[in-house]
């Protein structure tokens, strides 16, 4: 029968991995809000292109961000 430390070990193996997924579809979400962003500027003029382009692409570098600390963290 499996002692504590061995089942701590893979239930923290589990929560990585689950976390590390996530965060990947998050930074593909992101990925796809700058490609939608990028379409409706093309499409639509609004006079702020390019703060909206801007806001996409700052929310797509966090998102990689939090991903690499996570990655550090975890």
């Amino acid at each position: 029968m499996p002692g504590f430390a061995e089942l701590s070990s893979g239930l923290d193996f589990i929560f990585k991995a689950v976390v590390s997924v996530a965060f990947v579809f998050y930074i593909i979400f992101a990925f796809v809000i700058v490609k939608q962003v990028t379409k409706m500027t093309d499409t639509l003029e609004v006079g702020l292109e390019g703060l909206l382009k801007a806001l996409a692409w700052l929310h797509f570098l966090t998102a990689i961000g939090a991903f690499a600390v996570a990655f550090l963290v975890l």
